[in-house]
């Protein structure tokens, strides 16, 4: 840094090696810097930038920042273009708009936290569709007030004054902060029917609260410096089997439940069997809703719970994902969320020593 202070890609190592100091305002300087000179990797860095203004609250400049990632190859909306001119630039936008098509972007944690905007849209009085991951779509249809869900977006959907954007790019549209965030209480229905279902055939034990479990979020997602960490071991767990009058169930999915062990002494409510043999988010709902609170890794079903209001405990790494902020116990998407913070960096002891605790008061 000294020999050659006119390095762009110096100053980014600088603000990758600050981030993983946790010293998150040194980071966005260095990163800036970065900016600021010649043969910059503009996108590397502002996609740090970005998550790292977001992390400590600067919500205006971090959403601005994200934008950029809309000139990677991988974001190609030339079909909407082609059809629809470029991505409606929000109530600024003169173009006439009656109807919003949203593109659902990253994982499924992503849209279930961002599609409350769709709700906003409507509320506005602009009708919406929103286009996203097929898994999602009866959960959304039946147990949500949005208006078209679809995993197909034919040209015949479109209207004299469609416009379409892309769904996380409306938090920069509409200038949505930490104080105008919308549905914080929740914003998807519990199905009354399929819930009395999993009910039957969880059968709790009479006077015993029920926790569900889950550990493991997507490990594609997680090998960047911004996501690594992000998830625990199942044997993280084992000390909840202090516990009295508890039954347990794995909300797991995927290559995370050959991690689960009911050989520690926790006792899983005896219908987990059958939960553990379906993919669908509306069971996964369902069983959320019979449940009495939900400790879970920083992942998409976190965002499941809070969208539903239900109670949820969520164990957070030292250097947390933007959307939650570096300090504090509540969350600003999700009135029903409760985070635990690492103290040191991947130390989950005192997480769960804290939750148990608790737990036990």
């Amino acid at each position: 840094m000294q020999l050659k202070p006119e390095t762009s890609v110096a100053w980014f190592n600088l603000g990758l090696a600050l981030h993983q100091q946790r010293r998150i305002p040194a980071a966005i300087r260095a990163y800036r810097q970065a900016l600021s000179l010649p043969n910059a990797p503009v996108s590397n860095v502002l996609s740090n930038l970005s998550q790292d203004l977001l992390l400590v609250g600067c919500f205006n400049e971090g959403w601005e920042a994200y934008e950029h990632r809309l000139t990677d190859p991988k974001y190609d909306h030339s079909f909407f273009k082609s059809h629809l001119g470029p991505a409606w630039d929000g109530p600024g936008d003169t173009r006439p708009c009656e109807h919003l098509i949203l593109i659902a972007e990253q994982g499924f944690g992503d849209t279930l936290q961002f599609m409350r905007l769709a709700l906003l849209l409507q509320r506005q009085g602009i009708t919406t569709s929103l286009f996203c991951q097929s898994a999602l779509i009866p959960l959304l249809q039946k147990q949500t007030d949005l208006q078209n869900v679809i995993d197909n977006c034919p040209i015949s959907i479109f209207q004299a004054g469609s416009r379409w954007c892309p769904l996380m790019s409306l938090p920069h549209r509409l200038g949505i902060n930490q104080h105008s965030i919308p549905y914080k209480s929740g914003y998807i229905e519990v199905d009354a029917k399929r819930q009395s279902l999993w009910r039957q055939r969880l059968k709790r034990k009479p006077g015993h609260r029920l926790i569900g479990l889950h550990w493991q979020g997507n490990a594609e997602h997680e090998q960047k410096i911004y996501s690594i960490g992000r998830s625990f071991p199942f044997q993280t767990l084992r000390k909840l089997n202090t516990l009295k009058d508890t039954e347990f169930i794995a909300i797991q999915k995927g290559e995370g439940l050959k991690q689960l062990n009911l050989e520690e002494g926790m006792h899983f409510v005896e219908g987990h069997e059958e939960f553990c043999k379906t993919m669908e988010f509306e069971d996964t709902a369902a069983v959320l809703a019979n449940c009495d609170l939900l400790i879970s890794s920083d992942s998409g079903v976190v965002h499941l719970a809070g969208a539903m209001g239900i109670p949820c405990w969520v164990a957070l790494r030292w250097i947390p994902e933007w959307r939650w902020g570096l300090s504090g116990e509540t969350s600003n998407w999700y009135e029903s969320v409760r985070l635990f913070r690492q103290t040191n960096n991947g130390e989950w002891t005192n997480v769960f020593d804290q939750m148990i605790k608790e737990l036990k008061s």
